[in-house]
């Protein structure tokens, strides 16, 4: 009887004592729970208010306030390169157009690109209209530099922005690699960092892969081009020019060495004779119908039907809708040039189906959906699928 006894107590021990330990480990966990509160927890995440001010260093090194992107609705651009950037990345954005746009065009445009207001431009020599820019609200002006920024670019963008009030940044842009980097930055401007890591992967990945198929081709085997430009197909773009950066980075033996570059613009003026004796293979050429250019006067004229890329069928039209695909405006529109001239010059080595490449860009940068048929009309007599 005294060992039942004795045994009923330890359980009843055993019982009260696991109590005891509950209710401990349970005073425990709240007191850690009370120490580790949001006003104490430093790992806690701030709250950033999107609709507050920020003040930012542009590519020129000037500080510049800028509204927040929650506050954002409205930007402009000093020139075209800006507005490609600006325009494929927040087209929703966009408060007027340095372009006027033609029917061909707008065709691959968003719906209501037509109807924004022409605001001018500082490209070519022509003039912004700041009374306009202030008119339309505009929130902020960038100013995309073709190259590293310089004194004159400081100081028309203070002079802009002393004149209208509204903030003006300096984003570089430069060279094709730059392009990435340009996308990033004014998608963290601009409130749009998943879109802009998209484009900028894709022009990352479409540039590495024409170095890796170039690179293939041995520099006594690339093809001689001759780029015409004008009326008469007789200007042109030696290498380095900055518009002729396409062609060179496709891995083209561009015939125009040694002609002198010109400013601005470009098109160096050259001679018959001198296409001629360069006798090129292949000729890239603006169009006569949308450019005003010379490819079908090339492809036709007998001065020129003894050179090789006439002989053989090898005078191309250069892709010209919504943009210029080579060159003007010198923006990402060159992106998917490289790789028209690197499938057309070398298709063993950069084997990719252009209609399709045509499609994938025109979706993602110019929130266009194109169809087949489409693509090969834009690709015209370049593409032999």
């Amino acid at each position: 009887m005294l060992t039942k006894k004795r045994s009923l107590a330890i359980v009843m021990m055993t019982a009260c004592l696991a109590m005891a330990l509950t209710l401990l480990a349970g005073c425990s966990g709240t007191d850690k729970a009370a120490t580790e509160s949001p006003d104490n927890n430093a790992t806690q995440t701030e709250t950033v208010d999107l609709m507050a001010d920020r003040t930012i260093t542009d590519d020129a090194g000037r500080e510049v306030t800028i509204p927040g992107v929650g506050a954002l609705q409205k930007i402009y651009y000093t020139g075209a390169p800006g507005q490609i950037f600006c325009f494929t990345l927040a087209p929703e954005l966009a408060a007027g157009t340095t372009m006027e746009f033609s029917d061909a065009e707008l065709a691959y445009l968003p719906e209501g690109t037509g109807n924004l207001p022409y605001l001018g431009t500082l490209s070519g020599g022509k003039e912004l209209n700041p009374e306009a820019i202030m008119a339309e609200g505009v929130q902020v002006i960038f100013s995309v530099t073709i190259g590293k920024p310089g004194d004159s670019d400081v100081s028309s963008a203070d002079d802009l922005q002393s004149q209208t009030g509204i903030p003006v940044v300096v984003v570089l842009d430069g060279t094709l690699d730059a392009t990435p980097t340009t996308y990033r930055t004014l998608g963290t401007l601009l409130g749009k960092e998943d879109q802009a890591e998209k484009l900028a992967s894709y022009c990352e990945t479409a540039l590495n892969n024409v170095d890796a198929a170039v690179a293939t081709v041995p520099e006594d085997q690339r093809v001689r081009l001759y780029y015409a430009e004008g009326s008469e197909g007789l200007q042109t773009e030696p290498k380095g020019s900055t518009h002729s950066l396409a062609f060179d980075r496709a891995g083209a033996d561009n015939v125009a060495q040694d002609v002198e570059a010109q400013k601005g613009k470009g098109m160096s003026p050259v001679s018959l004779e001198q296409v001629l004796a360069w006798n090129p293979q292949v000729i890239v050429a603006w169009d006569d119908v949308v450019r005003g250019g010379a490819d079908e006067l090339i492809r036709t004229d007998a001065n020129w039907s003894t050179i090789d890329a006439v002989k053989d069928g090898k005078v191309y039209t250069m892709p010209n809708v919504p943009f210029s695909w080579c060159d003007r405006p010198p923006a990402v529109n060159r992106i998917l040039g490289i790789q028209w001239i690197a499938n057309t010059l070398y298709p063993e080595a950069y084997d990719v189906d252009m209609v399709e490449v045509t499609k994938e860009f025109y979706s993602l940068f110019y929130h266009a959906n194109v169809t087949d048929e489409q693509a090969r009309e834009i690709l015209g007599n370049s593409y032999n699928g």
